[in-house]
């Protein structure tokens, strides 16, 4: 459960519930160091109110690993020796800024099967010259973070999905994620998390309890949802 969590992971999970909770795409990332240490931090803005601040807020480019990677002090650190923590498969973009950042290792918690760029390494010259160490999907987190990104739409759509591609590529890849997202938007048990105020930890720890007992597929149990 929550605290079985690594550091890193948990700071990427708040993340993306406080992006969730900003009608943002929840996605969170973290640069940590080699002793696991939180370096920098970064989450999904781009749709949010404009803020005072250096983040991107509102601008498409505006992605939780760019967010990261940016405010990282490069003349502290070595990248070489850094890892990137992000919830999500990085997007071309966010491949892109890490590749080219020095950092050498990334791990990610679910696949993006619509815009995941992880099969960019190897295909050009340039790309193949790092030594690029990448993990993931984590196979305890992957199902939430999709449910969390899968519930947000559908809320957004009234309980639904809008057909096409992207979540056909969704449902083909990772459908117990997409199906517990779906059901927990039509019972409006996270937008009630929201209203009420609920931590990171609380919302994960009632999602993480679902995958646990059903792998992600109703029946809902909500003898979690406090």
């Amino acid at each position: 459960m929550w605290s079985d969590l690594p550091r890193p992971w948990q700071a990427c999970l708040e993340l993306a519930w406080e992006a969730y909770c900003e009608d943002c795409i929840p996605i969170g990332a973290v640069v940590a160091g080699p002793d696991g240490e939180i370096l920098t931090s970064g989450r999904n803005r781009i749709y949010e109110r404009v803020k005072p601040g250096s983040h991107l807020n509102g601008a498409a480019l505006a992605h939780a690993e760019v967010e990261a990677l940016r405010a990282l002090d490069f003349d502290a650190v070595d990248p070489h020796s850094c890892v990137l923590f992000t919830t999500t498969e990085p997007c071309p973009m966010c491949m892109g800024a890490f590749y080219m950042s020095g950092v050498r290792t990334l791990h990610f918690a679910a696949r993006d099967p619509f815009a995941g760029s992880i099969n960019m390494l190897g295909t050009t010259w340039y790309l193949s010259r790092k030594p690029i160490k990448v993990s993931g999907p984590d196979p305890q987190l992957e199902s939430i973070v999709v449910a969390l990104f899968a519930e947000q739409d559908a809320h957004f759509h009234n309980g639904k999905f809008p057909e096409g591609l992207f979540w056909d590529m969704y449902r083909e890849a990772i459908p117990y994620g997409v199906e517990l997202g779906l059901n927990l938007a039509r019972m409006g048990i996270l937008q009630d998390l929201r209203e009420r105020g609920s931590t990171a930890r609380e919302v994960m720890e009632f999602l993480l309890s679902q995958v646990k007992c059903n792998g992600g597929l109703l029946p809902i149990e909500l003898d979690g949802y406090v």
